[in-house]
């Protein structure tokens, strides 16, 4: 039996004050999203495009983390992850962007900064990976009946879960992946989570899949059950 994690912001603050989130800068320039293979139906956000221009929130070294979140892209990660990601050969992210430009921080703007920040890459993750077991990770929908393809399993209702397992089998082998059907940003494996210990990553939260609940008549949607 495989060790999965979901991964989130630390504390699960995504605009929190601890660390640095990260604004997009115009202009931002969108392409394809990602399909179904068997209903060609979109699984994912349109991918953001170069140039990747970015403010971060905040300009003190110490809010400067090796995960960067934020609205209108997946996950920014520090070079310092990128060499480490390479070094234990983990697997499952399809492309590191060039450098991410950053423009601002705080107030101050690009030749402001006391400090060079750190060096960043856009990751490009593929959607899928592995399965979510639908009836393991108690899942139940309104409206079940709006689900047409029972591949992707994407369509509009509100989904109530207690946990997400991932069905036996189905796991293809990378450290990072977008599982179908689960309402996660990215799950990981036990290497991944091994790797960010040992090395001390910052913000990040490394949650078990089985203590990871979702429910969108809450607020905020997904919780960790104790």
């Amino acid at each position: 039996m495989n060790n999965f994690y979901v991964i989130e912001p630390a504390d699960g603050k995504m605009f929190g004050t601890k660390w640095a989130y990260a604004d997009l800068i115009p202009p931002v320039n969108r392409g394809d999203s990602q399909y179904c293979p068997v209903c060609g139906g979109a699984v994912s956000g349109l991918r953001w495009l170069p140039p990747h221009r970015i403010k971060l929130s905040s300009a003190k070294p110490g809010k400067w983390g090796d995960f960067v979140w934020g609205a209108g892209f997946p996950l920014l990660v520090s070079s310092k992850f990128k060499e480490i990601y390479e070094r234990e050969g983990l697997m499952g992210i399809e492309e590191f962007s060039a450098t991410v430009e950053v423009v601002r921080m705080g107030t101050l703007k690009s030749g402001q900064f006391p400090i060079p920040p750190p060096t960043y890459h856009l990751i490009h993750i593929l959607w899928g990976g592995a399965n979510q077991d639908d009836i393991a990770s108690g899942l139940t929908q309104e409206h079940p009946e709006v689900i047409t393809c029972t591949f992707c399993r994407v369509g509009v209702t509100r989904r109530k879960q207690e946990r997400v397992v991932i069905e036996e089998g189905s796991w293809n082998g990378n450290d990072i992946f977008k599982p179908r059907n689960a309402p996660v940003p990215f799950m990981v494996s036990e290497p991944f989570k091994q790797a960010v210990e040992d090395y001390k990553l910052t913000n990040i939260w490394i949650i078990p899949a089985e203590k990871f609940a979702y429910d969108e008549r809450r607020p905020g949607l997904w919780y960790v059950k104790g």
